[in-house]
């Protein structure tokens, strides 16, 4: 077995109580177990493969993606990313209200707390508690009869949704997409126990079906249930998986799809399904890099940790 990748939020308030670690083996983004690698990664030289160094976009990113892409992608700990780090987090928590929200919205609110998270909070820390706490304050909603679903009670969010292309999560429907990305947190937090979330996803596994609505919304819950402990060998995935894998066309797209999303969510996956589209993805990859070394057009920074991390994920970088 792999190393576990562990990040903390040091030189940060963290409001740790003692040692005490809320979760025995908090599983998120940053800390990656690889119990089953498909043996082609292993013999990939990225490097030699890709036609820019990434790093020099990286190199320059003054944001939380740039502080979490140079630290645990690159390994790179610049001197000026300690003042930068300090400089986020303290921006990050200003906006914060008292109710624990971000102006009681739920799209600045998830995306701040995956600021934080980026910039290697922990669930110990008390703006990050505060934030989650709100989100399970607007978890009210039985989707046909189903429990556990996120609602926000702000008019705002739907436009803010679907005008806010920021991290792993896409515009879909809007109670699927606060659900999803919710849960989510609480995952990338080392919260997969929660009572109130495992609710969410069985009740994710009691109805939902890769067809169930469109792109964003199939790809927004397939990551979901991917990553957490109660799904990610579910038939629900295996099912999602499949579909996907009819979708991929021979250029390694996914006709319909985002690729960059999609291409991160399977990255996830301990699933030969998985391994074998992320391998005939790949080359899309490699042609898709822009000369700066980053990926995308419009949302370069986004699209760019998604490829990277993806990278990360399976070992390739």
């Amino acid at each position: 077995m792999h190393p576990v990748i562990m990040i903390l939020c040091t030189g940060l308030d963290l409001g740790l109580v003692g040692n005490k670690v809320l979760s025995k083996q908090p599983q998120r983004f940053f800390m990656l177990q690889v119990t089953n690698q498909l043996l082609w990664f292993s013999h990939m030289n990225v490097s030699n493969e890709l036609k820019n160094d990434p790093l020099i976009y990286a190199a320059g990113l003054e944001s939380p993606i740039g502080v979490y892409v140079r630290r645990e992608i690159f390994k790179k700990n610049a001197k000026s990313d300690s003042s930068l780090k300090k400089r986020l987090y303290d921006q990050t928590v200003a906006g914060q209200s008292a109710d624990g929200s971000w102006n009681q919205l739920f799209v600045p609110t998830a995306n701040n707390l995956w600021n934080l998270a980026l910039l290697g909070c922990e669930a110990e820390n008390k703006h990050v508690r505060k934030g989650l706490d709100w989100l399970l304050s607007i978890q009210k909603f039985d989707y046909r009869g189903h429990p556990g679903f996120f609602i926000s009670p702000n008019r705002r969010d739907p436009s803010l949704m679907r005008s806010t292309f920021y991290g792993e999560f896409g515009p879909g429907c809007s109670i699927f997409y606060y659900t999803t990305y919710a849960v989510h947190l609480f995952h990338v937090f080392g919260l997969d126990d929660n009572k109130q979330v495992q609710t969410t996803v069985r009740s994710y596994l009691d109805f939902w079906k890769p067809t169930w609505c469109g792109a964003w919304c199939t790809i927004n819950v397939l990551r979901m249930l991917i990553e957490h402990p109660l799904s990610a060998e579910s038939r629900q995935v295996k099912s999602g998986l499949e579909h996907l894998a009819k979708l991929q066309t021979k250029t390694g797209a996914w006709k319909g799809f985002p690729f960059y999303h999609t291409f991160h969510a399977l990255s996830r996956a301990r699933n030969i399904l998985a391994e074998k589209q992320l391998k005939k993805a790949f080359p899309f990859v490699i042609r898709r890099q822009n000369k700066d070394g980053s990926w995308g057009r419009k949302e370069q920074e986004t699209e760019t940790f998604l490829v990277l991390d993806a990278m990360k994920n399976v070992e390739l970088i």
